[in-house]
């Protein structure tokens, strides 16, 4: 079947790279972990604070992705050119100018969580320095994206893992001291992560300025293009109050998990980072949903777009069912590895084990979201994450947690019962059609 073949070129190397990532993450997290449950309870919140932030740039990666993919479909590879320049030069010219701004209220949005003390104060000492990559990390990202966009998921796979290489090396070199450096804790984790995004930004720009990649830039008598920036925010403006509809949903959710105590936040970061490595097949059939949808449409062929999705659903929920029975009977072994604590392993083990039940709604969610993206339509999946977080799995974990008297297990409870309700949200709209009339131009 070419489009189960086509699909599955694209989602390879997107499904590689996300296990990279993933790695490498999980990597940092376990040598944070040694600094003890406090250390990898701040880096957590930490990232989740960056998270918020970076959200923003979701707006213009969306956008350029869908119009990428939509002038690639139209063999207009000009139009596709004008697109990328556009979205690096706007988007690094405000990331630029927010992280002074980013930078300064990140302590004021730490406090939100009212975790202890001391885990805030780790917490910020890692986004003083982490905050300083948001504009490299935009570049990657964009750059990344818009390739994706174009057909092309081999480009990012391996400056991807040229990162995340450089990532690990030079995370345990700044946390532990090693080389003659000085132990930097978690500041070492945030030093580490941000110099391997600079080298990755570098090395995107230098890439496609060398015209060798299925896109290039050149910004020879380059101006800002406000229409085609407005274009691009119209369309990714959506997604990205959907992140950060969902990053303020989980800061929400956050509060409610540091009210159980570190050792429950220690366990839910644990649990996080499994659920990542669940995440890969989802997120790369999302990636070849999202640039074959597009691709389609622009080729004005809405039936193989349509085709290209559900298969790419029926595929991503297939992988993710056998990696929830793997991370279900692992889940101890797996935990253990993170920290020697007993009872955060004990709590990550039911917060893993629960998880692995919502795998076929994530599945559903990523590539169905994915796909209304490439077609342009992202008010939808911002309907399905407002719906899901505030409608269902915040006052459930209130209820489950506090007045039901379940604690963090009853929180958990509501993360998995709200996938399915995204997952409801997103289907519907997909099986109905109405996103293949949508213009991007």
């Amino acid at each position: 079947m070419q489009t189960r073949s086509d699909i599955l070129g694209l989602a390879w190397p997107a499904v590689l790279d996300n296990l990279l990532h993933t790695l490498t993450t999980t990597v940092d997290m376990i040598m944070v972990g040694r600094l003890g449950a406090a250390a990898l309870a701040s880096v957590g919140l930490g990232g989740q604070v960056l998270f918020i932030f970076q959200s923003l740039m979701i707006a213009v990666t969306v956008g350029t992705v869908a119009m990428v993919a939509r002038s690639i479909g139209e063999r207009d590879t000009e139009k596709a050119r004008k697109v990328l320049e556009q979205s690096l030069f706007f988007g690094a010219l405000v990331t630029g100018i927010a992280t002074p701004f980013l930078s300064f209220f990140a302590g004021d949005f730490l406090h939100i969580y009212r975790a202890e003390e001391v885990v805030l104060l780790l917490a910020s000492h890692y986004l003083e320095i982490a905050i300083l990559g948001t504009a490299f990390i935009f570049v990657c990202l964009a750059s990344a994206q818009a390739l994706r966009g174009a057909g092309d998921t081999k480009t990012p796979l391996i400056i991807s893992s040229i990162i995340n290489g450089t990532n690990i090396g030079l995370n345990y070199v700044f946390i532990f001291g090693k080389l003659g450096f000085p132990p930097m804790g978690v500041r070492g984790a945030a030093l580490g992560t941000t110099s391997a995004f600079v080298l990755g930004a570098i090395l995107y720009i230098f890439l496609l300025w060398q015209k060798k990649l299925k896109l290039h830039i050149s910004f020879r008598g380059f101006t800002p293009n406000i229409s085609i920036v407005k274009r691009i925010l119209s369309i990714g403006t959506p997604a990205a109050l959907e992140q950060l509809v969902i990053q303020m949903g989980f800061l929400v959710y956050m509060v409610i998990i540091t009210s159980f105590g570190t050792e429950s936040i220690a366990a839910h970061q644990i649990g996080i980072r499994i659920q990542s490595f669940s995440f890969m097949p989802g997120f790369g059939f999302a990636i070849a949903a999202t640039a074959l949808v597009g691709q389609n449409l622009g080729a004005k062929n809405p039936e193989a777009a349509e085709k290209s999705g559900w298969e790419a659903c029926k595929l991503a929920i297939l992988l993710m069912v056998g990696v929830a029975v793997l991370i279900f009977i692992l889940a101890e072994d797996v935990a253990r590895i993170f920290v020697n604590d007993q009872a955060v392993i004990d709590k990550a083990v039911i917060f893993i084990r629960i998880l692995a039940f919502g795998e076929p709604a994530i599945a559903i969610h990523f590539t169905l979201g994915g796909a209304l993206r490439g077609a342009g339509d992202t008010k939808w999946p911002l309907y399905a994450s407002t719906a899901g977080l505030y409608g269902f799995r915040i006052p459930l974990a209130l209820f489950l947690g506090v007045i039901i008297g379940l604690g963090v297990i009853g929180a958990w409870i509501a993360m998995t019962v709200e996938y399915f309700i995204r997952s409801f949200f997103v289907s519907w709209r997909f099986k109905r059609g109405g996103w293949k009339s949508i213009k991007v131009f």
